[in-house]
Order: C-alpha cells, then structure tokens, then sequence
C-alpha cells in the first residue's frame, strides 16, 4: 500500500508481462499535472482479463486537470493522450471532468428509472458514457480507492448490468423480428446478414444477464466464449458464439433457436426485466 492507501502492486492478464501499477501511476499524475489526491484508476481490457501483448494500458484521473502528451481523443468530459510507452504498449491517460460526470449521473440515472416503466426505455445517446460507467465500475484504483467507492455509488455503476440487459433484450427481440420478415418475403442473404446483428444483441444481453457489462463489441467472441465456459451445456453464450463464428446454412432454423435461447435469458432474468421487456418484447417471441 502507498500513502493513499492504494495498492502498489504489479498486475497480469491473459497474454501480457506483468506491470508495474506504481510506474504507471507516477507516469500518469505526472502527464496530467497531478498532486496524488485525485482519484486514479487503470481500467480497461486489463482489469476485464482480455488484454493481450499489444493492448493499450488505459488509465483514468479525475479532476480539473489537462493532460499533456500526443493528444488520441477529445470528447464531451473527457481528454485522452498517449504519454508514454510500456513493453512496446501504449499508456493512455484521461482526464474526467468532474462536471461531465455529473451530468453522465442525471442521464443514467433517467434511463434506470425508465427499467420500471412500460412505455420503453430511455437510453443513453453517447456510447461512450457506456464506456465510462463500464470503467469506472471494473476500474483497479492506483491512487484514492475511497473515491473510486464514492464515484461508483454516485454514478449507479451497480445498474448497469440491469440497463445492458433490458436494452440489448430489446434491440435483439426487435432485429429477429426483423429477420422473420425477411425470411418471408424471401430475401435470405438480407435475412443472414440482419440475423448476425441479432446474435450480436442476444449475445450482448446473455453476458448482461450474467452481470458481464464490457460494451466494446470486439470482444464480444472472448467473452461470450467465457461465459459459454462455465455451464455445463454452453447455454445461450456458446450458442450465440457459435453462429457468430460459423454463420447456419438454414437461417430460419437458427432464429428459432435463439428466440429460444433469448426468451430463456429473459425469462430467467426474472424482475432484472423490466416491465417493457416482460410485456411487450418477450411475447413477441413466443
């Protein structure tokens, strides 16, 4: 522990060379121009268990900071920069302002609130408010852990897997009907390319369900194939997978399968489903 209370440890994920979270946490509040109280985290495929040999090593600070270094994004609330190199990975700090996040708090908080409703979902426009609520929810504190605790609670963090469950069950229910249509009026190769959407969004909602939240779709396969991993049977996550990688030659029958599997999720999620997806997605697969 350091004299913030925060671990100084090293950290390895699948793939990588273990690093140094003290180095990074230096290299970090330096870049930014910190003083050592701000809350910083490490975040990302890291602290997800995906990272390989070539992953950026991706950490957060929050404060009315800029940070300085080749400068790789400038969003609503937050400034990202390269700063320095490790093993050949690429350190990336952002900077989160304070403010910002309290209007990303109001926003998710509305679309919490709409889960009880029966009149649809409000969701959140910018998905890279995802992103940032997935972070802050699997981040590693390199500095202030208290804070990373008080921010998680402030921003709802505990949600999120509510929210990507009802969303995702929406979006999937909604994109197989699609492909029905389709498949009806006879148009397979359009039906095929709309059905791997579909399994995208079952996919999506399967991992929500079993509280897995990591947004970016690139690893949507490693993921799914690690939740597959765990049952017995492979459940809705291998399936899903498995078309995924090798698309059925007889569509009409894979999406029968998945409403299946899907209305099952749903089904199992029991109250984690909100009114609209009970009452109005769910029937509709039968």
């Amino acid at each position: 522990m350091n004299a913030s209370g925060s671990p100084t440890a090293s950290v390895q994920g699948e793939g990588e060379r273990t690093v140094d979270l003290e180095a990074l946490a230096v290299t970090a509040l330096a870049a930014a121009g910190g003083s050592g109280e701000e809350l910083l985290f490490l975040a990302g495929s890291t602290t997800d268990g995906l990272a390989n040999r070539n992953s950026d090593l991706d950490l957060y600070v929050v404060g009315d900071l800029r940070v300085t270094g080749s400068e790789t994004a400038a969003r609503r609330g937050e400034r990202t920069a390269t700063v320095a190199y490790h093993e050949g990975r690429e350190v990336n700090v952002a900077v989160l302002d304070p403010a910002a996040l309290g209007s990303l708090r109001e926003a998710f908080g509305a679309s919490v609130a709409s889960l009880s409703g029966e009149k649809g979902i409000a969701q959140l426009v910018d998905e890279d408010n995802l992103k940032i609520l997935h972070r802050v929810r699997t981040g590693r504190a390199l500095r202030r852990p208290d804070r990373l605790r008080e921010l998680r609670e402030e921003l709802g963090t505990d949600d999120l897997p509510r929210y990507l469950l009802n969303v995702a069950a929406v979006a999937a229910v909604n994109r197989l009907t699609d492909v029905s249509g389709e498949l009806a009026d006879g148009h397979a190769d359009s039906a095929a390319w709309m059905y791997r959407e579909a399994l995208v969004h079952t996919g999506q909602c399967a991992l929500a369900a079993a509280g897995v939240t990591v947004p970016s779709v690139k690893w949507l396969v490693r993921l799914l194939q690690r939740e597959a991993a765990r049952h017995v049977d492979g459940g809705c996550a291998a399936h899903v997978a498995r078309h995924l990688l090798a698309p059925p030659s007889d569509t009409a029958a894979a999406v029968a399968r998945t409403r299946a599997e899907l209305a099952a999720v749903i089904d199992a999620a029991g109250d984690l489903a909100g009114p609209y997806v009970r009452t109005v997605a769910r029937p509709k697969l039968g």
